[in-house]
C-alpha cells in the first residue's frame, strides 16, 4: 500500500474528503500516520529495522543515536538500539559498489563494569619478580547515555555497528516502508486512533481496542518470526 492510498482509506473510513484534513498547511492525516509509526517504534524494537551502520568513535565517545551512517562517512541515520560492534574491512566489488565484511566482534561491557577501572596494559609490569603483579584490559564497547565508547583507542576509529534503526517520518511521495508493506491493516486503525486526537468529539471514529490489540499482536508475531529466522529446530 502506498502512503497516498492509506490516506485515502483513512478519509473514506471517516466519510470525509482527504483534503479537509489539511489545516493551516498541516496535513493531519500525515501527522497521525507518523504519530502511529513513532509510537510503534517506541513500544517494539522491530527486527525488520535491524541493519548494519557505521560510527566514527573518538576516545571521548560518539553519538550513537544520531551520528551513525549508512556507509562509512555517508548519509546519517538515527538508531534506536545498539546490539553489537564489529571491526570490518571494505571489499570493493568488480562490477561496482562495496561490501563491508565483519572481521572481529568487540566485546560489550556495561557502564559499571569493573574492567573500565583497570589501567591499560603495561609491559613494564611484566618484569619477572618473586611476586609479579600486572593488569590488562581488553578492548570493549559500552554505552553511556547517548554516547558509545570503545576502550583502548587513542584516535577516532570507524566501527560497524549492528542495531535497530529508527525509521524517519514519512513524507508525501516516499516509497513504501515496512509498515505500509507488511502492516497496513494495523497502521490504518492505529492512524485513525491517533487522528481522533485532532478531531471534534462528533467527528471521532470509534476504535475497537480488541481488534487493535489483535492486529498489534500479529505485527509483533511476524516480526518475532523474522528475529527467529535461521535453522529450524523441531523437538517433536
Amino acid at each position: 500500500m502506498t502512503l497516498a492510498n492509506l490516506k485515502l482509506r483513512i478519509a473514506a473510513l471517516l466519510n470525509r474528503d482527504a483534503n479537509l484534513f489539511v489545516v493551516g498547511g498541516v496535513d493531519n492525516l500525515l501527522q497521525a500516520i507518523n504519530d502511529a509509526r513513532r509510537a510503534a517504534q517506541r513500544d517494539h524494537s522491530f527486527q525488520l529495522a535491524k541493519r548494519d551502520v557505521f560510527l566514527a568513535v573518538s576516545p571521548a565517545g560518539s553519538d550513537w543515536q544520531n551520528a551513525c551512517t549508512l556507509t562509512p562517512g555517508g548519509t546519517a541515520t538515527k538508531m534506536k538500539r545498539v546490539d553489537g560492534v564489529w571491526n570490518y574491512v571494505s571489499n570493493p566489488i568488480p562490477s561496482g559498489g562495496t561490501v563491508y565484511l565483519r572481521t572481529s566482534f568487540i566485546d560489550s561491557g556495561v557502564l559499571g563494569d569493573f574492567r573500565r577501572s583497570l589501567p591499560a596494559y603495561d609491559t613494564s609490569q611484566l618484569i619477572i619478580t618473586n611476586n609479579p603483579q600486572w593488569w590488562s584490559r581488553q578492548t570493549f564497547w559500552y554505552l553511556q547515555g547517548g554516547k558509545l565508547f570503545v576502550t583502548n583507542i587513542t584516535a577516532t576509529t570507524t566501527y560497524l555497528v549492528e542495531g535497530i534503526q529508527w525509521l524517519p517520518d514519512l513524507a508525501d511521495g516516499d516509497p513504501e516502508d515496512m509498515f505500509l508493506t507488511y502492516f497496513p491493516d494495523w497502521l490504518l486503525y492505529a492512524s485513525v486512533a491517533a487522528l481522533n486526537v485532532y478531531l471534534k468529539d462528533s467527528e471521532r471514529f470509534p476504535i475497537d481496542m480488541t481488534v487493535m490489540e489483535r492486529l498489534w499482536q500479529s505485527v509483533k508475531q511476524m516480526d518475532g518470526e523474522v528475529a527467529n529466522s535461521g535453522s529450524w529446530t523441531n523437538l517433536d
